[in-house]
């Protein structure tokens, strides 16, 4: 009686975990994201500043898919790691100097291909006293999971706001 017993309690708890499983299959690609999701996905928007910011070349790599693609707002596309590699050792800006990346009023919401994003960036000049902003806009992303988790796919920068950033935005995947 008592192996009885047993058995239907395995059973029991393989089909409550069998039911689970199929209900978290079943959410994959219907654009629904946690708070885990939100969470990572807004990390990765600190990961890049900071990358910049203290020129760790790694931290700045890890924000992106190896595909990524970023477009600056003067129309530059820099894609995959090595060309994003290659715009990191630029320094435009003469960021890692004096530079601070503030990103802010992040908005994430999902799609059926991972999520998308948009949050403001502003550009402070430390070494200036007081501490001066000298450049703002905004990025607009899209994100895509990957087996190390959340990572940028695409990344559009406007700066300041203008007619261009209409007519960009307008054509951008992630707004």
């Amino acid at each position: 009686m008592r192996n009885w017993r047993v058995l239907v309690g395995i059973v029991a708890i393989g089909a409550v975990a069998a039911v689970g499983w199929a209900y978290a299959q079943g959410r994959s690609g219907s654009g629904e994201l946690t708070g885990q999701d939100i969470a990572e996905i807004e990390r990765l928007y600190y990961r890049y500043a900071q990358g910049l910011d203290f020129q760790d070349e790694e931290l700045y790599l890890s924000a992106y898919a190896e595909d990524a693609v970023f477009t600056t707002g003067g129309g530059e596309v820099w894609e995959g790691h090595e060309g994003l590699r290659a715009r990191f050792r630029q320094r435009p800006g003469a960021e890692g100097t004096g530079i601070t990346h503030v990103t802010v009023n992040i908005i994430v919401k999902g799609t059926p291909e991972g999520a998308k994003g948009r949050g403001y960036w502003i550009v402070v000049d430390t070494l200036q006293s007081p501490p001066a902003i000298v450049g703002h806009g905004h990025y607009f992303d899209t994100f895509t999971r990957t087996p190390d988790g959340w990572r940028i796919q695409t990344r559009g920068s406007m700066r300041s706001w203008s007619q261009t950033r209409w007519e960009t935005e307008s054509r951008s995947t992630a707004w």
